[in-house]
Formats: C-alpha cells, sequence, structure tokens
C-alpha cells in the first residue's frame, strides 16, 4: 500500500497564508479562503497581505514576463511594506540590475588618467609608467605625456565609432563608474583613527593636558595612478591611489590605451 501524504490540517487562509481550523472560517468565508480573523481587514490591508504573501514565497528562479511585470509594479505600491519588500526581492532577483541602469545613463566627456607606478607589460615583464592619459569626447582625440621623456607629448584623434567603442569600453566593461567604490582610499567621515579604539581614558587625559588630535594627513608624493572623469549627465569622478601596485581595471585602461601609441608592426 501506498504510504498517505501529510497534507496539513484545516484549511488555507490566502490572505494571511496560514493553515487554521475549520472553524476559524465562516461558511462564505471557507468557499473565499479567507479566515474570520482576516475577513475584518479593509481591502487594502488584504490586498497588501496578499501581495507580502506572495513576495515572502517568491520564486528564486529566471522569472517569467508576467512575474517581472508583477514585481516592478509592486515596486511602487502605496503601501511603503510592499514596496520596500519588493525592491529586495527585484535585488535579489536581479544582483545587477542597478549596476546595469547607471551604465546606461554614464556618459564619458572627459577623462584624464595618470599612472606613476610600475605595470606589467602584457608579458608578464613589470615596467615604470610614468604618463598621462586624456581622451576628449567632442573632439575625438586621445593624448599621451609621457613625463620619462621630459613631457613630451602625442595626440591620436579617432574616428566616431571608435571613440564611441573606446567610452562603451570603459564604462560598461572595466565599470570605471565603481572605481571609486572600488578602488578608493579616502576614508569617509565618519571613520575614526583605531589608535584609539578602547583607549579612551587614555584619549580624555591628553584632551585635559591640553594635547591635541592630528587631523589625518594626506600621503605625501604623486599618487600611483589617479582618474578623473567628467560625465555627459554633470557628474564627476575623482580616484587616486597611493598602493604600490595597480588594480586589473585601471591596468587594463593603461595598457588599452598605450596600445593607440604604439607602433605598429612592420610586414615583411
Amino acid at each position: 500500500m501506498s504510504k498517505k501524504k501529510n497534507r496539513p490540517h484545516g484549511h488555507c487562509c490566502k490572505i494571511c497564508g496560514e493553515y487554521k481550523a475549520n472553524e476559524k472560517f465562516s461558511g462564505k468565508g471557507h468557499a473565499a479562503h479567507i479566515c474570520k480573523a482576516c475577513s475584518r481587514l479593509s481591502a487594502a490591508e488584504k490586498a497588501a497581505a496578499m501581495d507580502m504573501n506572495r513576495l515572502m514565497s517568491f520564486p528564486m528562479r529566471r522569472l517569467s514576463e508576467g512575474e517581472k511585470k508583477w514585481l516592478k509594479a509592486k515596486m511602487k505600491d502605496d503601501c511603503p511594506e510592499v514596496a520596500e519588500t519588493a525592491r529586495e526581492v527585484f535585488n535579489v532577483c536581479f544582483p545587477h540590475a542597478e549596476q546595469n541602469a547607471l551604465k546606461k545613463q554614464q556618459v564619458i566627456n572627459t577623462l584624464s588618467f595618470e599612472v606613476h607606478t610600475e605595470v606589467c607589460d602584457g608579458y608578464g615583464d613589470m615596467e615604470m609608467a610614468d604618463c598621462r592619459f586624456t581622451i576628449d569626447r567632442k573632439s575625438r582625440v586621445i593624448t599621451m605625456t609621457d613625463f620619462q621623456a621630459e613631457g613630451e607629448e602625442q595626440s591620436v584623434t579617432l574616428e566616431g565609432g571608435q571613440m564611441a567603442k573606446l567610452s562603451r569600453y570603459i564604462v560598461h566593461t572595466l565599470e570605471i563608474f565603481m572605481w571609486e567604490q572600488d578602488y578608493s582610499l579616502r576614508p569617509d567621515e565618519g571613520d575614526y583613527a583605531p589608535f584609539f579604539d578602547g583607549e579612551e581614558d587614555f584619549f580624555m587625559e591628553d584632551l585635559k593636558n591640553g594635547l591635541e588630535v592630528q587631523p589625518t594627513k594626506e600621503p605625501e608624493g604623486n599618487p600611483s595612478w589617479r582618474v578623473q572623469v567628467k560625465y555627459t549627465n554633470h557628474t564627476e569622478q575623482d580616484i587616486c591611489s597611493y598602493e604600490d601596485y595597480m588594480p586589473d581595471r585601471p591596468e587594463e585602461l593603461y595598457l588599452s590605451l598605450l596600445e593607440y601609441f604604439e607602433p605598429e608592426d612592420e610586414v615583411f
């Protein structure tokens, strides 16, 4: 004989999502799948409760167009709790949606990229780089200033399609608009010096003795690399690093821009 399936006892309320005894339902409520407690709620409260139940059990898989449309609509729901939960579910289902939306908004107008550190040349060898690249979208000109050659400048004018392709590569592939979050070493205003963590008594004693806490000093010398970007939507970026190495994506940008100024291989 086959085993009986373990089914929950009672009846399920479609508003609160709970299984309750049959006594918790009226005659009409039993047919409508609404318990007595939920039947006392207003229409708006019932709708919000049903939306929350659906959101809490939303499938974590590839969504259909109907499910995606419903979820986006609930992100603008009048109920704050439903809207907030819908946004959280959307971010889980589409973790890169916000980042992809930013990519569509960011179009580089001008870019300045300075490098003053060792860089891998693509063959596994390290070489010292001391230069600055500038990009101007309007004039379609890329300029390289070589500080090792006493500030010698070289310029290249790209075609319209080439400049657009380069701009998309920097934004969409290298995701330069995220570098400020990933690579910026400037501390936030809310940061505190870890030296004084757990040393409140010592710190207060120094204040009583008239000692002043010195502000955090900016690192001396040139940064190892720095990028300044102005976008067509009037937003700006200014990121610099004093580390002795370059992360992968800034290094990729350096090698990509350097290719425009390397001599072409001779054909024999």
